[in-house]
């Protein structure tokens, strides 16, 4: 039965081709943020794509280790500012411009200028940095948090990309697991046989977070897979403030790899959450587009609802709650899990798992309780 299910959602075309669709879209946009948006301008110099991740990991070697005043006194000394930060651009033609007047901009004067500099602008009328006022006065500077390459482009925006299209992917595939019973009229005839009711319910539910967790594995591994091959590993040792990671500033000292894991052990969680919600609300629709529809919507809904309504009311306790209560939505939960204390990140699991099984409890019992309404 279970493969019979799995073979029943997979049937349905336009589901794969939504799943295939986002994982090509997924790939060719990563691409534009990793090799296609490499540059480095080395002394006049230009390096592009998988020449420039060359060249950046090169320089960084030299620097890499605890992040120190020393630290950003040589880079700066040795490359000063970035010709090409200011309004950085890619294209080969900003290349040239930014090249034309001699200069460096690598990964590591770029950082320089990005979290210790200030733009001024030039005698030629240029933007430009310099190093700010007070800027060893950094906490970053304490010695605790690791330097190193990274890669550009912060791993977050690629994940953010992964996990939106997948919960998407995971919303089209499921929506008409149960709907679709009640469209067909063939509830009456399941709900009755030897594996029907309860049973059936939860084989399906078993069946819609399998490829919920697929659908997840499939587009997160896909760009954790990328990354390894344009990056290296190297990077995971990273501090995760360094690497553009979303991590509680108490605790943003930690490497890149163990930020990744939370991320993605926070990502699967709301992945099945999608799946259990999407499940749910197919089980209270009687037809599988107003299936669709209302599941996107109770995706969609509480970011919208925070930023539209939440945002714009005074900050209360009922406030407050609300918040938590929207950021523990599967849209928003690993990026405010990742940048919450211990104690906000408890009250924002506990939301996160009790909205979906109560979402769950409604939907079993308006399913397996269909014939005697």
């Amino acid at each position: 039965m279970f493969r019979t299910e799995i073979y029943r959602i997979l049937s349905r075309k336009v589901g794969v081709a939504a799943m295939l669709a986002g994982l090509l879209l997924l790939l060719y946009m990563a691409m534009g943020i990793t090799v296609w948006g490499e540059g480095l301008i080395d002394e006049g110099r230009i390096y592009y794509g998988a020449r420039a991740i060359a060249r950046d990991k090169e320089i960084a070697a030299e620097f890499a280790g605890p992040l120190t005043e020393d630290t950003v006194r040589a880079i700066w000394e040795k490359y000063g500012p970035p010709v090409n930060c200011a309004m950085r651009s890619t294209t080969m033609e900003s290349l040239r411009a930014a090249a034309a007047s001699g200069g460096n901009d690598n990964y590591c004067n770029r950082f320089v200028a990005e979290h210790f500099g200030t733009q001024v602008q030039g005698e030629d009328g240029r933007i430009t940095y310099v190093l700010a006022e007070g800027w060893n006065e950094s906490a970053c500077l304490d010695g605790t948090y690791i330097f190193g390459y990274a890669g550009t482009g912060t791993y977050w925006d690629r994940f953010l990309m992964a996990y939106v299209l997948a919960h998407i992917s995971i919303v089209v595939l499921l929506s008409p697991v149960f709907s679709e019973d009640y469209a067909c009229r063939t509830a009456d005839i399941i709900l009755p046989t030897v594996n029907g009711r309860f049973t059936l319910w939860r084989r399906r539910m078993a069946v819609g977070c399998a490829l919920a967790s697929a659908c997840y594995l499939l587009a997160g591994g896909s760009i954790f897979l990328q990354h390894i091959a344009c990056y290296g590993t190297e990077g995971f040792g990273v501090s995760s403030r360094i690497a553009g990671m979303p991590m509680f500033f108490g605790k943003d000292y930690l490497p890149m790899g163990t930020a990744l894991r939370e991320l993605y052990l926070c990502g699967w969680l709301s992945s099945l959450a999608v799946a259990v919600l999407t499940c749910s609300v197919s089980a209270l629709c009687r037809q599988s587009f107003s299936s669709l529809v209302r599941s996107l919507l109770v995706y969609i809904g509480p970011y919208v609802f925070l930023r539209l309504v939440l945002d714009a009311l005074p900050m209360g306790r009922v406030n407050a709650l609300l918040h938590y209560l929207c950021y523990s939505a599967p849209i928003s939960y690993p990026g405010t899990f990742s940048e919450a204390p211990g104690k906000a990140r408890l009250l924002l699991t506990a939301m996160a798992l009790a909205v979906p099984l109560s979402a769950a409890a409604l939907g079993a019992y308006r399913y397996c309780n269909h014939q005697v309404r």
